[in-house]
């Protein structure tokens, strides 16, 4: 497991819904979920509620626009289009359609255990898009090095 799904898996909601981002680079991702009890849209079980879906979706596709971003990118927009009941664990592949300047694109498709192609989500995440700061406020990566290299030459003289 890269260090991006391991940062990923370890956020609260992803573990409490017991999400599990398997990988995570270059504008790709792939997740999985387990399906429980607790993720059933009916008593005793069965079938998974649409938002269990949703979430493995929205995580796995904001995962693949954070591989290519490099720095937080929340949803803007995700469409999703139930297909089939989820009956067994599910399986989320994500790519990124597109990558622009302020907004990624990604195409998330969500199959189960059985290969039974159970939704297809299209998602728009927002991405720093060059500023100083990243969507968060916080400094980006980028802006943080070089931060760290202008007070190093002051240091120095």
């Amino acid at each position: 497991m890269d260090g991006l799904a391991e940062l990923l898996n370890d956020t609260p909601f992803v573990a409490d819904m017991g999400i599990e981002v398997l990988e995570a680079a270059d504008g790709t991702a792939i997740g999985r979920l387990e399906l429980a009890e607790r993720h059933s849209s009916v008593p005793g079980g069965g079938v998974a509620h649409g938002g269990v879906t949703y979430a493995l979706a929205d995580t796995v596709g904001g995962a693949a626009a954070i591989s290519l971003a490099g720095e937080p990118t929340p949803t803007i927009d995700m469409r999703i289009d139930y297909l089939a009941p989820a009956k067994s664990d599910l399986r989320a592949e994500a790519t990124v359609v597109r990558a622009g300047g302020t907004v990624t694109t990604v195409s998330v498709r969500i199959t189960d255990a059985d290969d039974t192609h159970v939704a297809d989500a299209q998602g728009t995440f927002k991405s720093a898009g060059g500023t100083e700061t990243s969507v968060w406020g916080t400094p980006t990566a980028t802006e943080s090095a070089d931060r760290t290299a202008d007070n190093s030459r002051q240091d120095r003289g």
